[in-house]
């Protein structure tokens, strides 16, 4: 019993020791409103108690952390927390940051090259459209107007081309910002008898 008395003391010392470093173990997960299930999931994903108590202040339910949302969204978790605690859903925190980190830019080149946007976005049929209309323009231009022609007729022809694509990639980096303004669209309609005009339609 002599010989046995250091090993069961040795055991209460390692199990008191655990005890001591347990940081839960003065936690109660139900008055933190957490069930048994997601307590155990947050134990086991390693989090700490600091950290499971600061996603509760702001709001923020740890089985939605554990799903690492911001990865989906593009964000650091840093960012992710800071918007978070600010009141932002995540799909808020979505809009923001694609409005911030969108194609504009890529838009805006499209004025300068035309259907690069389009093919860039994966908007095949309209790009070769583009491309189709933009190549005979410029044959019409140079091999069947000549002179003043090519300044009057050719040059309005190709500019044309240039404003349809870069408009076009401005209208659908803003629906992609603001889903509401696809409620309006640009159509062709017909104005008197032999003739059509590009004109604003509501489309709900």
């Amino acid at each position: 019993m002599k010989k046995l008395l250091p090993v069961i003391a040795l055991c209460f010392t390692m199990s008191f020791a655990q005890f001591e470093n347990d940081e839960w173990a003065d936690f109660n997960y139900q008055e933190a409103g957490l069930s048994q299930t997601e307590f155990q999931n947050v134990k086991e994903s390693g989090m700490s108690k600091d950290k499971l108590l600061h996603l509760l202040e702001i709001g923020v339910k740890p089985s939605a952390y554990l799903k690492q949302p911001w990865n989906d969204l593009k964000v650091s978790e840093e960012e992710w927390l800071k918007q978070r605690s600010e009141g932002m859903e995540d799909s808020e925190i979505d809009r923001t940051y694609r409005n911030k980190s969108g194609n504009q830019g890529m838009a805006y080149l499209s004025f300068l090259v035309p259907s690069i946007y389009q093919w860039y976005t994966d908007q095949t049929v309209t790009a070769i459209a583009m491309d189709a209309a933009y190549l005979t323009f410029w044959g019409i231009t140079i091999f069947v107007l000549d002179g003043k022609e090519r300044i009057q007729f050719g040059a309005p022809l190709i500019a044309a081309i240039h404003v349809w694509s870069g408009v076009d990639a401005l209208i659908s980096t803003l629906w992609d910002s603001n889903p509401d303004a696809r409620n309006f669209s640009w159509g062709i309609v017909p104005l008197g008898k032999n003739s059509v005009a590009a004109a604003a339609m509501l489309r709900f």
